[in-house]
């Protein structure tokens, strides 16, 4: 943690690592993240467009979330990296993600059959969201917005990895 070129801010850091310390305690990892060169782009394109829907929706009081629409955060970016991995695993050269039901506990996953089975067992999201609470009561975030969503864009790449690990497995 202390490499001077990570440039983010100390609570995003910590947000961070405490995503990625959740998913190797677990066991979703255990070893370099599997990456696709054109994951930086869909997950910009798709945080950015989170942050619209935010900006625009009566679910925010007072620039805060509660911690069941912040549950449903974390299970929508596991969802939708599902639909991430599934779609290139296709080889489909234009993955789009829709922000329908960003605040749906139940938010579907358009990712096939596979993928859905195999997502149904598995608690990531609710993992991320336990840690990031601890996390929450231990820190006074000055930003919340930039460390809770610091700590959605990992848990969107770890489950991009869990994901695209798990299709190569069945191959």
């Amino acid at each position: 943690m202390d490499d001077p070129t990570f440039t983010t801010s100390i609570p995003a850091r910590k947000a961070a690592v405490c995503i990625i310390s959740a998913a190797k305690e677990r066991g979703y990892i255990d070893g370099p993240l599997i990456t696709a060169p054109e994951l930086g782009e869909i997950e910009k394109q798709l945080f950015l467009n989170m942050f619209t829907a935010l900006r625009g929706s009566d679910k925010i009081t007072d620039c805060a979330l509660s911690s069941e629409q912040m549950s449903a955060l974390f299970t929508f970016v596991f969802a939708k990296a599902a639909e991430t991995a599934a779609q290139l695993y296709e080889g489909v050269d234009n993955v789009e993600l829709s922000t329908d039901g960003m605040f749906s506990l139940s938010v579907p996953i358009a990712a096939g059959e596979l993928l859905n089975n195999y997502s149904a067992d598995l608690d990531f999201p609710s993992v991320c969201m336990e840690h990031f609470l601890e996390l929450s009561e231990e820190e006074d975030f000055s930003e919340p917005f930039y460390s809770l969503f610091e700590a959605l864009k990992w848990c969107y790449r770890i489950s991009f990895h869990i994901f695209w690990d798990y299709l190569e497995q069945q191959s």
